[in-house]
């Protein structure tokens, strides 16, 4: 493959999405490319902010009340002996069949968190931006990520703020200080045919932009 062609899957390798050949011939490409490194640097970080910014998967409430029903079944099937005449093998079986619930009960679990993050992973698009190199990614929830490769840190006094635009209203969705590879988690949902921009400030950022655009996306 050429560098396009390897360039196309460094989002997936981000996201642990290709299987292992294409893995393998990602990664000996990656060695030796600059140019994937940095994507692949930014990339990570924004599928990591996507993730913080995703809301906590809890262990559903009946599972806890599963495993104690089948603890306290285990209990009633052993013989009550003293300790010191209980027989090895059968401390044993009991320990072993709870193991078993608690693996059957966390395993049923996982299946179902592991469906939420292919969902999630599924879900998320790359819109590219123009006037800077990045792109913005959303994921569930409108939630999006805006990232810029090689950005000067903001002048003095000043500080980039970023903007959903939609409709022509702009609402502010974040300020940030710049000075190399950013990753700037948007304070805002970005709703479909929402464009992303970028203005330069005042420090502590403004209710409404001040100044033209210097990066906007393509829309959502």
């Amino acid at each position: 493959m050429d560098h396009v062609a390897y360039s196309e899957l460094t989002a997936a390798y981000a996201l642990d999405a290709l299987d292992p050949a294409e893995t393998a011939a990602y990664e000996e490409h990656l060695a030796g490319c600059e140019i994937c490194q940095e994507e692949l640097a930014s990339l990570s970080a924004t599928a990591g902010a996507l993730m913080y910014a995703a809301p906590p998967l809890d262990p559903p409430s009946h599972l806890r009340g599963r495993i104690l029903e089948a603890a306290r079944a285990e209990r009633q099937n052993v013989v009550p002996l003293r300790p010191h005449w209980r027989r090895p093998e059968t401390a044993a079986a009991a320990a072993g069949a709870l193991a078993a619930c608690l693996v059957l009960g966390l395993g049923a679990w996982n299946i179902s968190l592991n469906n939420r993050l292919d969902r999630a992973q599924q879900a998320l698009r790359a819109v590219p931006i123009e006037g800077a190199s990045g792109s913005v990614v959303v994921g569930g929830a409108d939630k999006g990520v805006l990232v810029i490769s090689d950005l000067a840190a903001a002048p003095a006094g000043k500080t980039y703020e970023a903007w959903i635009i939609k409709d022509g209203a702009a609402a502010p969705a974040g300020v940030f200080a710049g000075g190399g590879t950013v990753s700037v988690s948007l304070e805002r949902p970005v709703p479909d045919g929402a464009v992303v921009a970028v203005t330069v400030e005042r420090a502590g950022g403004v209710a409404q932009p001040t100044t033209k655009p210097f990066v906007t996306s393509s829309p959502v």
